[in-house]
């Protein structure tokens, strides 16, 4: 059997403490990296009690578009965080929030009944020049980081593949807004669209890309913006549906009921799709089914999707977007969901929009509440506009609280994005441009 050396692997169980890095200045991002990426895929597989990792490969991607300026994440969002740590210094030189598909599945009934099932992962940092040690934390039921993985890539190893895949995927440039390095890089992709219907895959993205860019803060900092539509055609017309009985071969196999909710539309074939994207640079995927079905998806760092032919298309494009690109939570509390607490009482939630009021004087959005306003802060027309804590969110009418009565991401009527949403999503922009 041949050996992998490339790969020392080690699973780590329990809590890790985490050695401080100075904020001040950073890694100096040439100093250990080149301006290609490394790109290792990874298997997730468990149910609510137990996760394992198991590797599938790694490969060098011709494009990394992150910020070299700002290589690591302080903004502490997302269910995981991978760090990044130099072997010949011990220094960690990269890290990044980011949410995953396993971890709003182990909530289900399914997992929780001991049902285990595989999710494909791809972790993506900048190529380093020298052996790296790679970890993959994820938040315990007490909001604890702890390192469930643990990886040494030695770049220069000759079992890390360079080939490159889908190199022939036409690329359309919608939007230039300057060198990725200092622009967030988005990758449009259509999904159950045939070959027959690209110009309507075109036509669909445009529009859609205009009700983004027409919505503050995105209005605002459309220059800080590349967007690329990639075409690539489905071999049928439509996605899956699956309590329909209707089943579709589209290139990235979004589907409806997913964890069995009836409008979730996601994909698990995220190992296809980062090979496509993986042809141009990219700091956020947006995928748009060819259906006029009601539905979407977004998970933190990974992607979003939305429908195209409906009266809501553009409001699930906004808010599926602002999901996965600055890692919003939904603040409705009355609709289906599959998830078993997914907020554990006690528990501060991470996204910036949800809270769970554990102390009413250190509420995190307090520095955007007037003075005066109570807290919590009644349902009432007194306080309509108004920043406060509002009780219900994050599918709970009890004990979550929402940041404004009415926002993108609690409602489906056209309202802007609540100041505390807003923020988030520009602080995102900065993360990536500044």
């Amino acid at each position: 059997m041949r050996r992998l050396r490339l790969f020392v692997l080690t699973v780590v169980v329990g809590s890790q403490v985490i050695a401080a890095e100075s904020r001040a200045a950073g890694p100096d991002f040439d100093r250990f990296f080149t301006a290609k990426a490394l790109r290792i895929d990874l298997y997730h597989t468990g149910d609510a009690k137990e996760e394992t990792y198991s590797l599938d490969e790694a490969r060098v991607e011709p494009y990394w578009a992150g910020n070299p300026r700002n290589l690591l994440d302080t903004l502490n969002l997302g269910s995981c965080i991978l760090r990044v740590f130099d072997v010949g210094t011990n220094m960690m030189i990269y890290s990044r929030g980011y949410s995953t598909l396993f971890d709003e599945w182990k909530t289900t009934e399914e997992a929780i009944a001991g049902f285990p099932r595989t999710f494909h992962e791809s972790l993506m940092i900048p190529l380093p020049k020298a052996p790296v040690q790679v970890r993959i934390d994820t938040r315990d039921r007490r909001n604890v980081y702890k390192t469930v993985y643990d990886l040494v890539v030695d770049p220069a190893d000759y079992h890390v593949s360079t080939e490159r895949r889908f190199a022939d995927v036409r690329v359309r440039q919608l939007f230039d807004g300057g060198p990725s390095s200092n622009k967030v890089d988005v990758v449009v992709l259509g999904d159950g669209y045939d070959q027959n219907e690209m110009h309507k895959l075109r036509g669909d993205a445009e529009r859609l890309l205009g009700a983004l860019f027409d919505t503050e803060p995105f209005k605002s900092r459309k220059r800080d913006f590349n967007v690329r539509l990639i075409e690539t055609a489905s071999s049928e017309s439509g996605v899956d549906e699956p309590r329909e009985g209707k089943y579709r071969n589209s290139m990235f196999g979004l589907s409806f009921n997913t964890f069995d909710i009836s409008r979730y539309m996601l994909t698990f074939s995220t190992k296809v799709l980062q090979d496509i994207v993986g042809n141009v640079p990219c700091d956020a995927v947006i995928l748009i089914a060819n259906t006029k079905r009601y539905g979407g998806g977004g998970i933190y760092n990974l992607y979003s999707a939305g429908c195209s032919n409906n009266e809501f298309d553009a409001y699930v494009f906004i808010h599926e977007f602002a999901h996965a690109f600055a890692g919003l939570g939904d603040e409705y509390y009355s609709s289906q969901v599959a998830y078993n607490d997914l907020y554990p009482k006690g528990m501060e939630p991470w996204e910036p929009n949800i809270t769970a009021l554990l102390d009413t004087a250190k509420v995190k959005w307090g520095d955007l509440i007037p003075e005066g306003t109570p807290v919590p802060t009644p349902d009432d027309s007194s306080h309509a506009g108004a920043v406060g804590a509002f009780e219900g969110a994050g599918y709970s009418a009890k004990g979550l609280y929402r940041p404004c009565r009415d926002c993108i991401m609690f409602s489906k009527r056209t309202v802007p994005f609540c100041p505390v949403c807003r923020r988030a999503i520009e602080r995102m922009i900065d993360c990536y441009t500044k």
